[in-house]
């Protein structure tokens, strides 16, 4: 029978063992009861630059760095009186050292044999060198992602505090821009009327045609940059404000109030206006007010001269702690391309109507204040409808 045909059970243990010890991946080393290296496998010889034949008969703390050589023989003595483990049967990651004298990291499992009274003892070695340049790595690379975040943070927070001080800056010359504005306007539209006076008064009549003609141009002019200005005003007047004042405000006596406010504009287009139950929510009540109003006054604006005006307001609960306010209408609607920009200063949807493209961005800059959004989508009857959200209060 040959080699290869012979059984598990055939195989002489010596033998076998040889072999593992021979092919093993990791370092093992056996020594006696007085530190003497007895066998090393090829593995150590790798990993550590000497020969087994260099190592047999040898000091294994010859393999240690200082402290460690010193106090090995302590450690063995220690625990063979005493039976006080530092190492062995436990393990630990320690140093060791190379023929070359460098110095590496590795885990170090020992286990004891007794046999033929003596102990004897199997060191299992693993270079932990590779796992420690790997964590070296990393904690480099977390620690300088710390510093680009605490750069990037500090970075922020400044460019914060100046967007905070420019927009102060910005609002506060808004303010005083558009306050200062209204004098001289005023002086126009009063200059105009004293020239006709002082024409009825010297000549008997006042302006030709074509010069009442100019007039009207100009007054209207002026008008519209009244109405930018009290819109500027309001919007700054908002951005001025630190935050809405708090309260509670009843949505539906508020719609209410304002709608009766716009009666005879409503009667004016045949409007019928639909208030469904709304909710009382926490807020500022002139805001929301102003709110209200301007979507109103919105649908109004826009609505389609071959049909009534058909206004409905809505409210449903969210599952965020919402709610959702819809005003729909049946009017001349808005361009999908149009949408997220009609919410913008001076921006106009349809340029040909009344209007210099603030009531939309005021009542955007309102919703936010209170926590909330607001978008405007196509209705099912082709008009608009402007929705927001506003969060609930505790009691309704």
């Amino acid at each position: 029978m040959t080699d290869d045909e012979r059984g598990v059970d055939q195989v002489e243990p010596t033998e076998l063992w040889q072999a593992v010890l021979r092919t093993a991946v990791d370092p093992i080393i056996v020594i006696d009861q007085d530190g003497v290296v007895l066998t090393a496998n090829e593995a150590t010889e790798r990993l550590f630059g000497y020969t087994t034949d260099d190592l047999i008969g040898r000091n294994v703390s010859a393999l240690m760095p200082e402290p460690y050589r010193s106090a090995h023989d302590g450690y063995l003595d220690r625990y063979l009186t005493t039976g006080e483990a530092r190492i062995i049967g436990i393990g630990r990651e320690v140093e060791a050292r190379r023929a070359d004298g460098t110095v590496f990291p590795i885990a170090l499992a020992v286990s004891e044999i007794a046999w033929n009274g003596r102990s004897w003892f199997t060191g299992i070695i693993h270079d932990l060198s590779e796992r420690q340049m790997v964590e070296a790595q990393l904690v480099a690379a977390k620690e300088g992602l710390e510093e680009r975040v605490r750069q990037r943070t500090a970075e922020l927070e400044a460019s914060m505090t100046e967007l905070a001080r420019s927009n102060r800056d910005l609002e506060q010359f808004a303010y005083i821009a558009s306050h200062d504005l209204q004098a001289p306007l005023r002086n126009v539209r009063q200059g105009l009327e004293l020239i006709d006076e002082h024409l009825q008064e010297t000549f008997g009549h006042g302006f030709d045609p074509e010069t009442t003609e100019l007039r009207d141009l100009t007054v209207a002019a002026v008008e519209r940059m009244e109405q930018m200005i009290d819109g500027l005003l309001s919007y700054s007047r908002l951005d001025r404000s630190q935050r809405p004042a708090e309260g509670t405000v009843d949505l539906r006596e508020l719609a209410d109030q304002v709608v009766r406010q716009m009666s005879l504009d409503f009667t004016e287009v045949d409007a019928r206006v639909e208030l469904s139950e709304l909710p009382t929510v926490p807020g500022d009540e002139l805001q929301i007010r102003q709110l209200l109003q301007n979507l109103l006054e919105n649908a109004y604006k826009y609505h389609d001269h071959d049909q009534p005006l058909e206004i409905s307001l809505q409210a449903t609960e969210t599952d965020d702690g919402m709610w959702l306010i819809s005003i729909g209408d049946n009017g001349i609607g808005i361009d999908p391309d149009q949408r997220e920009r009609v919410f913008e200063l001076f921006r106009r949807a349809h340029p040909g109507y009344d209007g210099v493209g603030l009531g939309l961005a005021i009542c955007k800059r309102i919703v936010e204040r209170h926590g909330g959004d607001i978008w405007v989508e196509t209705g099912q009857n082709g008009g608009s409808v402007f929705s927001f959200t506003i969060p609930r209060s505790d009691d309704g």
